[in-house]
Order: structure tokens, then C-alpha cells, then sequence
């Protein structure tokens, strides 16, 4: 069996094969551990952001924005068999873009019935219908200096809900994905709040809890 630096080398080679026939600007960012750059963990997309200074509100059009791929929780139809995970379609969902299938995209195909595991927006709407005075009025600041803590597994919606609604509003994030230990996230939301900056900080459930 190879090595995994030896498939690693053998994937960034042909990544730069295809590259060099298709001679266009691309970026590729790939995972290659179940750490927080794994869908649908939203890792990847934060680089991103972050590599092309795109982290202010409103540089990205994410109403205009869409991702494309294959693990789309795609039940068994005809030849076809299942998918082998609904990942990206659950990382676009965290990212807060549109989602399309290579055939949806590409092919202009109706979209095939798909199945999650976990879908956030189906809890939401049950909850509503119960509740006799749920509203679907946005996110607004009660106060001037906050915490709102989120809690939640990966692809729930997180960091969707926080670009769209709290971003704009003035909160910063603490992320320990990207901060990597709990000591730099209580650091750096007492320096925020010091500061007099609202604070938004992200808890991660493992699916398995």
C-alpha cells in the first residue's frame, strides 16, 4: 500500500498535470485529515477568505455564490448507486451558498431526491410550527456589548448564521478550530470585549454525543 506522502505526491502531481493542460487561474484546497479543513467543516472555506482578504461583510456575494459537488446524499436511482456521503452538500449549507449536484450544474438535470442525516432547517420548522409565536424576524443586537455562544455538530449551520446575520452587525468571532486551544480563545474574546466589541463564540458537538 502507499504511503500517505506518497499519495499525497502522486494527487499534487496530477493536480498539476491537469493544471498545466487547462491553463487557467485555479486554486485548489484539499483535506487531507478529519481536522476542521474537512467537509463539512467549514476550514477550507475560512483559508480561503482569509488568503484572498475576503473576511469583511459583504465581499462575498453568498446569495450569488454556489459550490458544486458529488456527496450530495444522493439515494440509489437506476445505475446509479448512493452517495457515498451528503458532505458537500452540508458544507455548502454551513458556508450559507447555493449547492448543485455535476449533473444539476453541468448537465442541466432535475435535482435527485437526497436524504441527511441531519438537517438543521428540518428541527427549525417543526419547532415553529409548534411554537405559537415563533417569528422569522432576523437576528437583532438587544445590547450593546454581548456573548452569543453557538452550539452545535459540523454542517449545522454555525458559521452560516453568524457571516449572515451577526457579522454584519459588528461581532467578532472566537473560533477554536483556528485558535486551536481554549486558553487563546479566552484570551482573545476578553481582549474583544476590553475593546468593547461583541463576541460570538463557536462550540463544536462531535456527532456522536
Amino acid at each position: 500500500m502507499k504511503s500517505d506522502q506518497k499519495r499525497l505526491a502522486d494527487f499534487k502531481a496530477k493536480v498539476s498535470t491537469v493544471f498545466t493542460q487547462l491553463e487557467l487561474p485555479i486554486s485548489v484546497y484539499a483535506a487531507t485529515s478529519h481536522d476542521r479543513y474537512r467537509k463539512p467543516r467549514v476550514g477550507m472555506w475560512v483559508e480561503l477568505l482569509e488568503d484572498h482578504d475576503l473576511e469583511r461583510a459583504g465581499t462575498v456575494d453568498l446569495d450569488n455564490s454556489f459550490f458544486v459537488g458529488d456527496a450530495a446524499g444522493r439515494r440509489a436511482s437506476g445505475s446509479r448507486t448512493k452517495d457515498f456521503s451528503c458532505g458537500d452538500r452540508n458544507f455548502a449549507a454551513n458556508v450559507g451558498i447555493h449547492f448543485h449536484t455535476p449533473e444539476e450544474y453541468f448537465l442541466e438535470e432535475d435535482p435527485s431526491p437526497f436524504i441527511r442525516e441531519f438537517d438543521p432547517t428540518v428541527v427549525l420548522q417543526e419547532a415553529a410550527a409548534i411554537s405559537t409565536d415563533a417569528t422569522s424576524e432576523p437576528f437583532s443586537k438587544a445590547v450593546s456589548l454581548e456573548i452569543v455562544l453557538f452550539c452545535g455538530s459540523p454542517g449545522a449551520g454555525k458559521s452560516s448564521f453568524y457571516w449572515r446575520h451577526l457579522q454584519p452587525l459588528g461581532y467578532a468571532r472566537v473560533n477554536q478550530d483556528i485558535l486551536k486551544t481554549r486558553e487563546k480563545c479566552i484570551k482573545a474574546a476578553e481582549e474583544l470585549i476590553g475593546e468593547g466589541t461583541s463576541v460570538v463564540i463557536g462550540k463544536r458537538i462531535p456527532p456522536n454525543m
